[in-house]
C-alpha cells in the first residue's frame, strides 16, 4: 500500500470514527454544562423546610442550574431583625449568602416563601424589576402571596446559567423591596 492511501484510509478511519461519536460526546457535555449551587440551610431555623420548598419551586422552573443541600457555596442564616425580609449577598453566584429576618418578613405582608424564593432569585442572577410591587413577578417584591416565578424570570435564569463554566464573581447585594 502506498504511503498516500495509507493516509487516506487513516484520516478516512479517523472522519468515521468521529462522526460515529458525537451522540455520546453531545449528551456528556450537555451534562456538565448544569451548574450546581449548593446551599446551607443548617442556620435557616424555622425557615428550613420554606427554604427546602424555594428550592424545589426553582429546581422544576429551570434546567441549566440546580440548587442542591451540601456545603461550600450559599449559607443562609435566619436572625430577628435586619433591613429587609431578606437580603442576597450577589446576584447570579455559587457562593454567598442569605439571610431572612423574621420581624421584617412579618411585616413585610409577603408569604415568607416568596420573600425565599425571591432571595435565591438573587443568587440566580435576578435583579429586581422596574414594576416593584407586581404580584405576578416574585423579583418585585410586594404585600404578596405569589411565590412562583414568572416565565420571564424562569427564562432569565435558563439564558445566564446556560453554558456558563466558571462562576461569576460575587458582589454585594442588599435591598428592601418588600415594604
Amino acid at each position: 500500500m502506498s504511503r498516500t492511501r495509507f493516509f487516506a484510509a487513516l484520516v478516512g478511519l479517523l472522519t468515521a470514527f468521529t462522526l460515529a461519536a458525537p451522540s455520546t460526546a453531545t449528551a456528556d457535555t450537555q451534562q456538565t454544562l448544569v451548574r450546581t449551587i449548593y446551599y446551607d440551610s443548617s442556620r435557616a431555623a424555622e425557615l428550613t423546610s420554606t427554604v427546602e420548598d424555594a428550592v424545589k419551586i426553582w429546581n422544576a422552573g429551570v434546567t441549566s442550574v440546580k440548587l442542591v443541600k451540601g456545603s461550600g457555596g450559599i449559607t443562609i442564616t435566619t436572625a430577628q431583625n435586619g433591613s429587609a425580609p431578606g437580603t442576597a449577598s450577589c446576584v447570579g453566584c455559587t457562593r454567598g449568602q442569605i439571610y431572612f429576618y423574621r420581624n421584617q418578613i412579618t411585616s413585610s405582608g409577603a408569604s415568607s416563601l416568596r420573600v425565599v424564593v425571591h432571595e435565591f432569585g438573587h443568587i440566580l442572577s435576578l435583579n429586581h424589576p422596574s414594576d416593584i410591587g407586581n404580584c405576578a413577578k416574585v423579583m418585585a417584591g410586594g404585600r404578596c402571596q405569589n411565590a412562583q416565578p414568572s416565565s420571564a424570570e424562569l427564562a432569565a435564569v435558563q439564558r445566564f446559567w446556560t453554558g456558563r463554566i466558571a462562576a461569576p464573581a460575587p458582589a454585594p447585594h442588599e435591598h428592601a423591596v418588600f415594604a
